[in-house]
């Protein structure tokens, strides 16, 4: 095949972008760069592999880290590579718990998708590049994933600490405010799998019905937490006789693996939809962006500007369809953070203060104790770990 000049370099990369929603970056043999737009997120562990990419080869990689992210490396024959990701694999996003904001940030802004569509898009890119179809649908693939034999309920020690079952009530808080809220891509990417025993022992000695036990709870769960958001009862428990009937049927404990975050993700997109009937696209664009954006400034006009409608407009829709002023919803999504913030991290009254930009600790008190009936002090003494 011919020599690719720049501008048909970037016009395959924004192809590529166009048509799969994969971030694209490529790179000469001198390891110069070209300008392709939108740039791909950065790793926050600043990791090896986005400075020293691998060595070309004929056949495209499939590069695969612990956190379930992966990079697909394709090479331009005697010129350079395309680097297509990060994207966020569904076989491993479960198995991401974050903690810190930065981390959930860059999560939530990579595209989800599966190794079989990335395969394919190795085969479309490299046919696109060579001219030629690959020999076979295999590409090499490289993972620094170890995957744990899952252990048995049978084998965890028969009593577990008061932490775990606090620890374990925490976790179940936090989820129902997520689902009730419709925050799906939350819940997919900082809800980690629970560890077995950690709720107790649920058929001790029959591990898979233990398991299905555990996850007859979060189908529960999640149904009441999707009807407190909204979610008709009706539609809530025929979701969850579904849910139930395949649990029933496995079996194995293999095969129902991550299935505790599905389960949740499944009840908080239905939740979503519903608020996607009940508010305008304006409305609903502002409430994802100030979920979005709960540890950056926010004003009426900030929140306007980046949904693109007029202040004006948008205060009043606002308030006529949710009965709250814009800047009142903002802190009570503040204030629901700080709750969450409160339970799970010993962060200082003024760090979570400064964090979630209240004006000063006073002010973040006064208004905590306006929305829950407690000083955030007290909250912490009641609920902290």
């Amino acid at each position: 095949m011919d020599r690719l000049d720049q501008e048909d370099l970037i016009q395959i990369a924004e192809s590529i972008y166009g048509t799969t929603g994969f971030f694209v970056t490529y790179q000469s043999h001198d390891r110069l760069q070209l300008d392709v737009r939108p740039l791909a997120p950065i790793h926050p562990d600043d990791l090896p592999i986005e400075e020293d990419w691998p060595a070309t080869t004929d056949i495209p990689l499939l590069y695969t880290l612990k956190d379930g992210t992966a990079y697909l490396f394709i090479t331009v024959a005697a010129q350079g590579q395309y680097r297509i990701g990060p994207v966020l694999l569904q076989s491993a996003l479960f198995r991401a718990h974050i903690q810190d904001e930065s981390y959930h940030q860059f999560y939530k802004s990579l595209p989800r998708t599966t190794e079989n569509r990335l395969v394919d898009c190795a085969h479309l890119v490299y046919r696109l590049l060579n001219g030629k179809q690959l020999p076979s649908r295999k590409i090499h693939m490289e993972s620094e994933v170890a995957e744990a034999e899952i252990p048995l309920v049978a084998d965890v020690p028969s009593h577990t600490g008061t932490t775990a079952y606090r620890k374990a009530w925490q976790r179940e808080q936090q989820i129902i405010d997520w689902i009730s809220s419709g925050q799906s891509e939350r819940l997919a990417t900082t809800y980690s799998l629970p560890a077995y025993g950690e709720f107790g022992s649920l058929a001790r000695h029959q591990p898979l019905r233990a398991e299905k036990n555990l996850l007859l709870g979060t189908v529960l769960l999640s149904a009441r937490a999707a009807i407190l958001g909204g979610l008709e009862p009706d539609e809530a428990f025929s979701l969850s006789d579904r849910m139930i009937d395949s649990i029933e049927a496995a079996n194995s404990i293999s095969e129902l693996r991550n299935r505790h975050v599905r389960i949740t993700v499944s009840f908080a997109e239905a939740v979503k939809q519903i608020q996607e009937l009940r508010h305008s696209p304006h409305v609903l664009a502002a409430i994802r962006y100030i979920q979005q954006h709960l540890y950056e400034p926010l004003s009426v006009s900030s929140i306007s500007h980046a949904i693109h409608v007029s202040a004006n407009y948008l205060s009043v829709l606002f308030k006529d369809e949710t009965g709250l002023p814009l800047a009142r919803y903002v802190i009570r999504e503040r204030i629901r953070e700080a709750q969450r913030l409160l339970r799970s991290t010993d962060d200082s009254l003024l760090t979570i203060s400064n964090k979630l930009h209240f004006s000063s600790q006073s002010h973040f008190s006064q208004a905590f104790k306006q929305a829950t009936g407690e000083t955030p002090t007290h909250y912490r003494q009641r609920h902290y770990l």
